[in-house]
């Protein structure tokens, strides 16, 4: 086993001038080309914007130099409409027909479906429910919020078949804000 030198003294050794000098002379060739290299970037960018904004206008020229195709035309009436469509559906109160439907039934109806029809301005709405005089209530509940206009019920089967015997509808509710 080797015994162990240890030196608290701390000696002075020369400082190696010419590996700082060369350090300095790197870092500030370093910070040149970084400044030489966010120039290009900057006139690159500029550059394609131009080349960009070219491409624009010669397109728009293009168009209103050319008339358009009655397929074109077409489809871009097809495109304006599913836009607006889009649009519509957007912007109907979501959450409150939701919140209707869901707080209206309690424990004794279970929903199945839910079918917004945007054009007619109607949902229609399938379900279950614990018994006739439960989907009655139900029906009732629901002409009663503001959501909807009316709410009529389409049909009903009872499950003979579950020992339960639960109701099968399905309603049909006029939506008030999804009228265009």
């Amino acid at each position: 086993m080797h015994a162990l030198h240890l030196d608290y003294q701390r000696v002075f050794k020369p400082v190696p001038w010419l590996g700082l000098g060369l350090l300095v002379v790197a870092l500030v060739a370093l910070a040149l080309i970084g400044g030489y290299y966010q120039t290009l970037n900057q006139q690159i960018a500029f550059w394609e914007s131009k080349v960009e904004h070219n491409e624009r206008l010669s397109s728009r020229r293009a168009l209103v130099s050319r008339p358009l195709t009655e397929q074109a035309v077409r489809a871009q009436r097809l495109e304006v409409e599913q836009a607006n469509q889009v649009v519509r559906q957007l912007g109907l109160p979501w959450n409150a027909l939701f919140n209707a439907v869901e707080t209206s039934g309690e424990k004794s109806i279970a929903l199945l479906s839910l079918e917004p029809d945007l054009h007619k301005g109607t949902v229609k709405i399938s379900g279950e429910a614990k018994d006739f005089n439960a989907l009655l209530d139900y029906v009732k509940q629901l002409s009663t919020r503001e959501v909807f206009g009316s709410v009529m019920l389409q049909n009903h089967q009872i499950q003979k078949d579950d020992p339960e015997k639960p109701v099968r509808f399905s309603l049909l509710a006029h939506w008030k804000e999804a009228a265009p």
